[in-house]
């Protein structure tokens, strides 16, 4: 528009050096040289005014059109973000569950990755939990986002990638992982929590990935147990009840995983778990590092919803490593599992006898009275316990002064 308005401001000084007529008998004479331009400059400055302000004029209303490009589709977005009877996330044409599996909701497989890339994976998370680490809300360090249809850019995405293509392996939306990796001590304390979208959560919605996974790449006698429990989250975060156990206590069933490298464990997204601390017990390889800490690699699975959380994988973390089997299956990630691992069958135990344990959760205390710790009659036994148990909810007390 400034440069319009020039030349519209040229055109007006022109104008005013135009000179006067003079009335009378020299009527038709001049007395002031003739200083305008001539007829052709003036319609040309003219014309070049016109179509400069035509142009403006397209490209405001071309902004403000992606402007209401970007609101529609925000708006879509908004709107597309719907939840099923069973507080899953779906489309307004109906499930995006095909292909999935959810029951059993919680499972288990040994030898689900192959063992000849459980090394150079257990390397590739401890490298990449040391990059860019981060206090989260849980645990530490950052998630990163694959979509669907991508091609592997290092070992840990083409893991993820294998991890989503094995358990949604024909998406019935837009479909991606979260991923990323813990590196913790043997006995360190992972909080109870549910996987969701972080941001969304702050907003007051819970939304969860349709399928939370676990892949141990590390064991030891030492290392704290994963534990779910069928145990969901409000759809819509109310302060006062942020978690849907009540103070009574609400039995509920419970799969504990002791670790074992290149043990997978899947389970329903929507559930609760942790891995709380426990008694450690000697470590089998107290002289390896790797050995004595506990690697996991977690991978959520979502559809039709993308966590506003998880952040593009960062250049140092793409590329492959220069040694190692996994440097070629760029783009074909089948080879990082097991054709046909061994699914576990869990071991049944009651929680009777055990003594309840006490952990915060949601500003509050999750009483649950969960099985014994796992102890291992043999070195090689990891055992998978399935088990119900009593679990309740109640809110921190406030601390209340004494009146004097």
């Amino acid at each position: 528009m400034e440069q319009a308005a020039k030349r519209r401001k040229q055109l007006k000084d022109f104008a005013a050096d135009d000179p006067p007529k003079t009335i009378g008998k020299n009527a038709g004479a001049s007395s002031w040289p003739d200083l305008s331009p001539p007829s052709s400059s003036r319609k040309k400055l003219e014309a070049e005014a016109e179509e400069e302000e035509e142009e403006e004029v397209v490209e405001d209303d071309e902004e403000e059109d992606l402007e209401g490009e970007e609101d529609e589709e925000e708006e879509e977005d908004e709107l597309s973000l719907q939840v099923d009877e069973d507080g899953r996330i779906c489309s307004s044409t109906g499930h995006l569950t095909n292909s999935m599996i959810f029951d059993p909701p919680m499972r288990v497989w040994d030898n689900f990755v192959a063992p000849e890339h459980v090394e150079g994976l257990r390397g590739c998370c401890e490298n990449c939990f040391k990059v860019k680490p981060s206090k989260g809300r849980y645990s530490s360090g950052k998630t990163f986002w694959a979509d669907w249809n991508q091609v592997a850019r290092c070992e840990l995405e083409a893991l993820a990638l294998a991890i989503l293509r094995k358990h949604c392996p024909k998406p019935a939306g837009v479909a991606g992982v979260e991923w990323w990796t813990l590196c913790l001590e043997s006995d360190a304390n992972v909080g109870w929590h549910w996987d969701r979208d972080y941001v969304l959560e702050d907003s007051g919605v819970n939304i969860h990935p349709m399928l939370s996974t676990v892949t141990y790449l590390s064991q030891s006698a030492g290392h704290v147990s994963t534990v779910v429990l069928d145990v969901l989250s409000p759809p819509s975060r109310d302060p006062k009840q942020p978690v849907s156990l009540s103070a009574a206590g609400t039995p509920v069933s419970c799969i504990t995983v002791c670790p074992l490298a290149g043990r997978h464990l899947v389970f329903d997204g929507r559930f609760l778990h942790g891995a709380p601390a426990q008694e450690a017990l000697k470590a089998d390889d107290p002289g390896s590092q790797s050995m004595t800490m506990r690697v996991t690699f977690l991978a959520n699975i979502w559809v039709g919803h993308k966590p506003a959380n998880a952040s593009p994988l960062p250049p140092e973390l793409q590329g492959f490593s220069s040694a190692g089997s996994l440097t070629d299956v760029t783009g074909k990630t089948g080879n990082v599992l097991v054709e046909n691992p061994t699914q576990v069958q869990p071991m049944k135990s009651a929680a009777v006898g055990s003594k309840p344990r006490v952990f915060p959760l949601e500003g509050g205390q999750l009483r649950a009275q969960l099985p014994a710790a796992p102890m291992e009659p043999k070195k090689d036994s990891h055992p998978v316990i399935m088990s119900t148990v009593n679990c309740s909810w109640t809110p921190a007390r406030r601390a209340t002064r004494k009146k004097k």
